[in-house]
Order: C-alpha cells, then sequence, then structure tokens
C-alpha cells in the first residue's frame, strides 16, 4: 500500500494517554495508526519529531457573522482563523441574517457556507417557542444541535435572534419538549432575564461606566438561578441539556449532580473563563466584555478544580467577532459596548499554556476538545478520534514553542478587539492542521482553499 500521507516521528495524544507512533492517511480517512516502522511508503511524508498529534480540535462555540455582518467576520476569515489555531471543526451557533430557525435557513445556509469553508462545519438550529413546528425538521435537515437563549433578545439585534431566546419559563419547557423528540443535544446559555434586570439597573443608577460594572450588573447568581431551571426543565422533559460557557463554578456543582441524578446534562467552559479574572475587565472595558462576564479568581480556580474533576465536559472558544468602533475605546462606556471576544486562534495557545503550567494533561486537553464534542455532538468516530477508519481530521502541535501574543498577526477581521491578549507570553501553538487528509495550515501560514472544509451532520 502507497498512503497519500504519512505522519512520522510524533508522540500520538488521545485521551487515555500518550505513545510514540506515526498515522498513513489514504483517501481522507485514517488508513494505519502505528509504529514509525510499521507504516507504509506515502507519497508525501510529515515529519512531526518533537511535536504532538492529537485528533482534529473540535470548537463547540463558534459564531461568525455571514451573512449579514460581513465587516465583523466573513466565513473564508472565520475557517481561516480557526484553521490558523489548529481547529478542524467548527460548530456555529444560529445567530445571523437571517437566524437559522427554520429548515429551509439550515439548508440553504449549508449550501451557501460549503464552498467557502477551509474547516469542517456543523450548524446549530435555533429554538423557541416562535418555531417550535420547525423543530423536528430542523433536527432532519441535519442541525448538529440547537441553541436557546434564555435572556431577552439585544435591542437593535432582533433580526439576528428570530427563534432563539425564550426567557419565560413555561415557553422554554414547550421548546425542550420538543427538542427532546429529536434526541439531539440542546445548548443553553443561562442568565436569569428577571435578575439581571434589577441589578443591572441597581449599578446603571449608581452611575458607574467602568468594566467590573459589567461584572456587578450579572452576578453569579443570575447565571446558577437559570441554570437550576434548565436542569430541572430537563429532567421534566428528558432533553439532552448543554450549559453552555459556564462560568460559575455553582452551576457546575448543578450539572454534576445532575449528572449523579442519571440526567443527560453537560457542561461547556471557555478558554477565557480558564485563563482571565475579572481584573481584565477592569483594565480593558469592553475588550474584555462578554455574557456571562468574567469572574474573580476564586471562582476561576474553582473552574480549574471541576475542570481536573472531570466535572466540565467540553471547552468552546465563544468566538464572537466585533470591530473597534463598536467595542470603543478600553475606557470606555460598558453599557455602550456589546457582548464578546474573538478566540479561534488564541484557543488552543492559551490551553497549551495551561498544561505547560501543569494545570491539566495533554490528555485531558484532547477529551474536552476532540474526543468528548465528537461524541456528544453525534460525529464520533467519525470525528475526534485517532482510529484506522476515522476522517483524518488531526491537529499537530508544538508545545516547547514560546511566544507573545501579537493581535496584528491574527486572521480574524476581529483582530483589533483582541487587545487583551496582547503581550501574553504563551507557549505552545498548533503547527499544523490537517482536514480530512489535507494539510490547510503549516507554520502559522493558512494553506487551504475555501470549498475543502464539508458540512457535518450528526449521526
Amino acid at each position: 500500500m502507497i498512503a497519500d500521507l504519512v505522519i512520522r516521528g510524533g508522540t500520538l495524544v488521545t485521551g487515555n494517554g500518550a505513545r510514540r507512533g506515526g498515522v498513513a492517511i489514504t483517501d481522507g480517512k485514517i488508513a494505519a495508526v502505528d509504529r514509525d516502522g510499521a507504516l507504509p511508503a506515502a507519497r508525501e511524508t510529515i515529519d512531526a519529531t518533537g511535536w504532538h498529534v492529537l485528533p482534529g480540535v473540535i470548537d463547540t462555540h463558534v459564531h461568525l457573522r455571514e451573512p449579514g455582518r460581513l465587516e465583523r467576520e466573513d466565513w473564508i476569515t472565520g475557517t481561516q482563523a480557526a484553521a490558523a489555531g489548529g481547529i478542524t471543526t467548527i460548530l456555529e451557533m444560529p445567530i445571523a441574517i437571517p437566524p437559522v430557525h427554520t429548515a429551509g435557513i439550515l439548508r440553504e445556509r449549508a449550501a451557501a457556507l460549503g464552498p467557502r469553508s477551509i474547516v469542517n462545519f456543523g450548524l446549530y438550529a435555533g429554538a423557541n417557542p416562535d418555531n417550535l413546528d420547525e423543530i423536528e425538521a430542523l433536527a432532519a435537515a441535519g442541525a448538529i444541535a440547537f441553541k436557546t437563549f434564555r435572556t431577552d433578545t439585544p435591542p437593535g439585534r432582533e433580526n439576528e435572534f428570530i427563534g432563539i431566546c425564550c426567557p419565560d419559563a413555561g415557553d422554554m419547557l414547550r421548546v425542550m419538549e420538543r427538542t427532546a423528540r429529536t434526541g439531539l443535544l440542546h445548548v443553553v446559555h443561562c442568565e436569569e432575564q428577571q435578575i439581571i434586570n434589577r441589578t443591572a439597573a441597581a449599578v446603571q443608577a449608581s452611575g458607574r461606566r467602568d468594566g467590573g460594572a459589567h461584572a456587578a450588573a450579572r452576578p453569579p447568581v443570575a447565571e446558577t438561578a437559570s441554570v437550576a431551571q434548565g436542569i430541572a426543565l430537563a429532567a421534566a422533559t428528558g432533553a439532552r441539556l448543554q450549559i453552555a460557557h459556564v462560568s460559575a463554578a455553582d452551576a457546575v456543582d448543578m450539572v454534576a449532580a445532575a449528572k449523579d441524578r442519571g440526567l443527560a446534562v453537560t457542561a461547556e467552559t471557555c478558554p477565557h473563563y480558564l485563563m482571565l479574572t475579572d481584573e481584565a475587565l477592569g483594565a480593558w472595558g469592553p475588550y474584555a466584555k462578554c455574557n456571562p462576564p468574567l469572574r474573580d479568581r476564586v471562582a476561576v480556580e474553582r473552574l480549574w478544580n471541576a475542570f481536573r474533576g472531570g466535572r466540565i465536559d467540553v471547552i468552546g472558544t465563544d468566538h464572537s467577532p466585533f470591530l473597534p468602533a463598536e467595542k470603543g475605546t478600553p475606557d470606555g462606556d460598558i453599557w455602550a459596548a456589546p457582548p464578546g471576544l474573538p478566540g479561534l486562534e488564541e484557543f488552543l495557545p492559551l490551553m497549551l499554556t495551561a498544561v505547560h503550567e501543569e494545570r491539566l494533561s495533554l490528555s485531558q486537553l484532547v477529551r474536552a476538545v476532540c474526543e468528548t464534542p465528537a461524541h456528544l455532538f453525534g460525529l464520533w468516530p467519525r470525528k475526534g478520534a485517532l482510529i484506522v477508519g476515522a476522517d483524518a481530521d488531526i491537529t499537530i502541535v508544538n508545545t516547547a514553542a514560546e511566544w507573545v501574543h501579537d493581535h496584528a498577526r491574527l486572521y480574524t477581521k476581529a483582530r483589533d478587539t483582541a487587545l487583551l491578549y496582547d503581550g501574553m507570553r504563551l507557549r505552545g501553538a498548533a503547527v499544523m492542521t490537517i482536514v480530512r487528509g489535507r494539510v490547510v495550515m503549516r507554520d502559522g501560514r493558512v494553506t487551504g482553499e475555501p470549498g475543502w472544509g464539508e458540512w457535518v451532520r450528526p449521526g
């Protein structure tokens, strides 16, 4: 056998450990995983000596802006950023113009984005009372999962959030009854709107406009109260619930208790909740504004303990691009700025830095960003695995790389809002991103062509 591509000399990393060896790839699939000496000859060989070979990284939480807000991000720049960051598959949230809330829109979106995608992509569908009768059709059309915000629609962005927001608990019960029938994961942004209405009004009335006011306006109880209600609704309906971007440690404890009861409830967090604290809001104001907000050092350490203890299941970026003109200045009015941080290109370097700091192991990282996402979203074993027959999606990393973050080098159009990472000394980087057997990024330079990434669906 002559393989198309062989990777030799590296250290293969799975959720169970690491070993020396290599991978042979033929027709976009993994054809062999073995010792270097047992691998076949190949038309192309990659020497991965000194590097770690991971299953392709799956980002469970991405917001891109095409069509509608192309000045913030388009599909090509967004998937270039993913490839540059070592990500082989992105799962995109339904916020768009038009938002993904009908089966027809889902199919049209997939057809339009496929020719522009450098990495693989899955598409979330929105779920709220306005599109109840579309939910099963969306699942049949190929939705990767459902997404609901438990908060009000952001003023001025109504056309981006059709079919996505559901602050009313009675309505949410009906929605989760429908999503439960599909068997797909239902990912929920948990913040209690009625609490935020009171706390935000009190902080605004005090006259505060600094970055820290955002954290005060959306306290942990707003998140934990909503998580508690979401778990109760999941128990009543049998829905598979995932709590998006957990920042409050008490919420993680609730998820763990739900698992102990046998409920299908999981938790996602993001690199910024693990690697930053609310001090960044004080320093960078609008450039550190996200929902839920960054928390204090005690909360961050509790999140790390929960992650190491297996109580956090996956990590996603929540990449949410905006422009400096929208964010304002670091000392500007926090209330006027939209929430959201770029993160596709910082994802792996931040987490590899945490590996270097011994906050987690490489195998724990692989479970959180490769294996568990593939299982939860119905992509296993095609994705997230270094096994024969899987798609040859592979991320090669250099854990010894040392460098300083510079936003000017990023592919994302939101590079100028990634200032809060500038000057951060990082340890580790993706050196090669391989999508279905083709190298789409090498040494930081994206070489992949639009159209190579494919639409992925569960099952």
